[in-house]
């Protein structure tokens, strides 16, 4: 009788040093809070030390070519390799892989190597793999895999983005490095409401990778980090452009004194009402918790009388003249007692300022990093200054500064109130002035 495959691996222990060649997902990878301050600083002093100590050509030229990566890991979520091989823990073969995925062997067998060689999945022996507590990221159950098939074509959108600097006028939306990739002349999102069976298909991709976005960059720690519990109960918070729940659905899930409403454009609400929420939290809708409606906030105001309006990577899309459109169709419903949550990135400059006066601008201050760190951490927070690039490329927007924030806001008749550090993004909590 043939032996049940058993991992050759023990799964491990709270006290155990945690490796990538583990097969078994480490305890902070399924940890609710993996925004621990101190990992935090210590990953990016590491990430300081291995950018720095590094002779220039050789940084260069690692860097170049660094795009092959996201590729590789592309063509393993789309053929489900990692699904694949959750069922061989001691590994399969990469013949029996490829024709398992319909994939020629010995391409896949390179794009395998070159992952293994970053530590994702494991060579257990010559052209056999396995997966690792890296690659078991990449299931198709998880909404990881689905947030990184999105790079594929941020890639071709990004090499037009020469083209589009050479006409210093392209600055309107729909006139992106993605407009050039793809030929059309609206923007990403309208792009998503065409109807067509691509532009459904990516318009829900995008939707639900913005799930696997949220657990990569810890927005949960938002839950622990804003006092949302001191709301009274039947407190009402509006979230504005929240796509198909993400955030919504988690605050329902731990706050029990809050009810919610849900606005995006038409797809994403429909999305949102007839298949994501009905599957995933369907008591929500059966306590009316929650309440759908499409919206167009360039247009239109939000559902009047709620408490917060809470708006998470929203104005990183859009030029400022209508990051104000959308700030002041909330004002004109914004209750004297109720408040807007801006739920961002919030971008540091990679100089010290010595001319700011700490005290008089106490509120508007991030925590600097120490010498000889850059004072924004460097390569060691570089993912804001990664995603300032991505809304660029893709829908010819940008990340701000704290003090551009606030003058945006301003702008919009809002007064800013306070900054809350929540894992590596913040939240800008603004009044009616």
């Amino acid at each position: 009788m043939k032996k049940k495959e058993q991992s050759s691996a023990a799964a491990p222990q709270r006290n155990e040093i945690s490796h990538p060649l583990q097969n078994h997902p480490h305890l902070l990878d399924i940890q609710a809070r993996v925004d621990d301050p101190e990992l935090s600083d210590l990953s990016e002093l590491m990430e300081f030390n291995r950018t720095t100590n590094c002779a220039p050509y050789c940084c260069h030229k690692s860097r170049a070519i660094q795009f092959f990566e996201p590729i590789c890991l592309n063509v393993v979520i789309t053929f489900k390799i990692p699904d694949i091989l959750q069922e061989h823990p001691l590994g399969m073969h990469i013949k029996e892989i490829g024709e398992k995925a319909g994939v020629d062997h010995q391409k896949l067998g390179q794009i395998m190597r070159l992952l293994a060689t970053k530590h994702i999945f494991r060579e257990v022996a010559t052209d056999r793999f396995a997966n690792n507590r890296l690659s078991i990221q990449l299931v198709s159950s998880n909404p990881l895999a689905g947030h990184l098939s999105l790079y594929n074509e941020m890639i071709k959108a990004a090499m037009m983005t020469v083209e589009v600097l050479r006409n210093s006028n392209q600055k309107k939306i729909e006139q992106s490095a993605w407009n050039r990739m793809t030929g059309s002349e609206r923007s990403m999102f309208e792009y998503f409401e065409e109807g067509t069976l691509e532009s459904e298909r990516q318009g829900a991709l995008f939707a639900l990778g913005v799930r696997g976005w949220n657990n990569a960059v810890q927005a949960a720690a938002v839950l622990s980090d804003f006092p949302w519990g001191q709301y009274p109960p039947g407190t009402i918070v509006n979230d504005v452009g929240g796509g198909i729940g993400t955030m919504a659905m988690e605050l329902i899930k731990a706050f029990p004194n809050l009810l919610l409403k849900l606005q995006d454009r038409p797809k994403r609400i429909h999305q949102a009402e007839t298949e994501v929420w009905p599957e995933l939290l369907p008591s929500a809708i059966a306590e009316k918790r929650i309440e759908f409606k499409a919206i167009d906030f360039f247009v239109e105001s939000p559902i009047e009388g709620c408490d917060v309006y809470y708006l998470k990577h929203i104005l990183l899309h859009w030029s400022d003249e209508k990051c104000v459109r959308i700030l002041r169709n909330i004002r004109a419903v914004l209750k004297p007692s109720a408040c807007i949550l801006l739920h961002d990135y919030v971008l540091q400059h990679t100089n010290r300022d010595d001319t700011r006066t700490p005290q008089a601008d106490s509120a508007l201050t991030l925590k600097e990093a120490p010498e000889p760190l850059l004072p924004n951490y460097g390569a060691g927070h570089v993912r804001q200054y990664n995603l300032d690039i991505a809304a660029m490329v893709l829908l010819n927007g940008r990340e701000r500064t704290i003090e551009e924030f606030v003058d945006i806001a301003g702008k919009a008749d809002l007064r800013f109130a306070k900054l809350w550090h929540t894992g590596e993004m913040a939240v800008l909590e603004f009044h009616p002035a």
